[in-house]
């Protein structure tokens, strides 16, 4: 028999015990976060490979540096892209004092001013979450829901047949349609054909590589400057925007001599009674209106548009979506199909960027006040060992297998998770059975689309241009 070990003989009162805890777990070596690797490129190139092959720079920077890396294409500002799942998952569940995320909204703001959801953070950003969830669960997400249906079947039924067409500026004004449910709910303000069009117009500037700029922090003379550049889209954009101010003023002003308040975000928004017991002024509301007819439909249109390009050069899924519609007896293959394309065309390639307030250490490195955090859902969803060919569309991956929290966030996560994701996916599915059911698809362009940015999301270059023949054989289910 082997005799014991000294270190392994316990002796009372602690004589020759050990003086090491084996039962502790070793301390984590954190690093400082100058110590993430990164591109050694300056910033004007950084820049110019970020602008013109984005998705391809990352996945050179990704294979380069690992999981994490740090960029530098901006002023002053360092950003580190996350792609390690644990890693995603500490930044979504980090204490809201550490992370912010209003700053991030920075060149949204043109859109939907700084007052809004989305440039709220800690008690404020809490306090309007909570109270603004009424409008997208319960009975407010049934009437959504309910409401979806019918205004695709209406809007399916308009569009041209037996023609190439884009196909975004369609999908575009039917999620339009469906946002409006969810602002104002059965109480259609009387001005709603004026508004759509002049949140169509209004939202050209997306197709302008001024989209993305932070337009309304710039000075005077350089508006003035950037106004008469051709090529901007800002002449334009400066003049809409008053209207559309107006125009939802206008509708507001209805809701309340109408005083018809319901579980819609108006309503909502017209009974959020402060502290001190002070309501929402009418920029605030106005800010939050016009996030959702932003956020609300740029992402979802992005999704309805890539589903439609991948099934126009695919007639075998195709076939097997059409032979699960015809059935009715499930809707697994056109949830998987959901699924895939945000995978796989996730709206936002990135999310919001999280800016640093306190150190925090997140897998092992120790990040500093103003640096940046961005999760990378296109990063993490090209991942060959996680998702096999992960460049090609197979809804087949889940079937029976639902996304994972912190591997598949096209929504984002955490508490600023985007609260309309379930009204989201119902759109999408919903459009695509009506679209698959009543149409085929023939692709304009030869080769499959490009993504290319449209404002903050990346959609099919082009639209897609479509021709959308009328189908003969309609499935019977519907």
């Amino acid at each position: 028999m082997t005799p014991p070990d000294a270190n392994d003989v316990a002796v009372e009162d602690g004589a020759g015990r050990c003086p090491v805890d084996h039962t502790a777990q070793p301390e984590e070596t954190v690093i400082p976060s100058s110590e993430v690797p990164g591109p050694a490129l300056g910033q004007r190139e950084q820049m110019a490979r970020w602008a013109k092959a984005r998705t391809d720079f990352l996945i050179e920077c990704k294979r380069l540096y690992g999981s994490r890396f740090r960029l530098g294409f901006l002023p002053g500002v360092e950003f580190f892209v996350l792609t390690d799942p644990d890693e995603v998952r500490a930044v979504y569940q980090a204490p809201r004092t550490s992370l912010h995320c209003g700053n991030s909204n920075g060149a949204l703001e043109k859109y939907f001013g700084n007052t809004g959801l989305a440039f709220l953070d800690e008690g404020e950003h809490l306090a309007r979450r909570k109270a603004l969830t009424r409008s997208f669960k319960g009975a407010a997400f049934s009437r959504i829901t309910e409401a979806v249906e019918q205004i695709t079947v209406d809007a399916v039924a308009q569009w041209p047949r037996d023609e190439v067409v884009d196909m975004h500026p369609l999908v575009h004004r039917w999620a339009m349609n469906v946002i409006r449910e969810v602002v104002f709910g059965k109480v259609t303000p009387t001005c709603w054909p004026q508004l759509l069009d002049a949140l169509m117009d209004l939202l050209e500037l997306n197709t302008y590589p001024t989209a993305m700029l932070m337009i309304d922090r710039w000075s005077p003379a350089k508006k003035r400057l950037m106004k008469k550049r051709p090529g901007t889209g800002l002449k334009d954009f400066w003049r809409n925007r008053p209207r559309v101010d107006a125009l939802i003023a206008q509708a507001v002003a209805e809701r309340v001599e109408r005083g018809e308040l319901g579980n819609d975000m108006l309503s909502v928004l017209l009974g959020i009674e402060r502290e001190d017991g002070s309501s929402l002024s009418g920029t605030e509301i106005r800010d939050e209106i016009m996030t959702m007819f932003v956020a609300g439909t740029v992402t979802t249109v992005s999704a309805v548009c890539w589903s439609v390009e991948h099934f126009s050069r695919d007639t075998e899924r195709l076939g097997r979506l059409r032979d699960e519609i015809a059935e009715g007896a499930s809707e697994e293959y056109l949830t998987a199909a959901v699924h895939e394309v945000l995978r796989l065309n996730p709206p936002l390639p990135n999310n919001l960027a999280r800016q640093v307030m306190e150190p925090i250490v997140i897998g092992g490195v120790r990040y500093e006040p103003g640096q940046l955090l961005v999760p990378s859902a296109e990063l993490m969803n090209n991942d060959p060992e996680r998702y096999p060919e992960p460049e090609k569309y197979r809804p087949e991956r889940f079937l029976g297998v639902q996304p994972g929290q912190y591997t598949w966030i096209p929504f984002g996560g955490g508490h600023t998770r985007c609260m309309g994701d379930r009204i989201a996916i119902h759109e999408i599915k919903v459009m695509l059975r009506e679209l698959v059911t009543h149409v085929d698809f023939e692709p304009a362009e030869a080769d499959p689309a490009k993504a290319v940015p449209r404002g903050p999301v990346v959609v099919p270059e082009r639209g897609p241009r479509m021709v959308l023949r009328p189908r003969t054989a309609v499935a019977a289910g519907n």
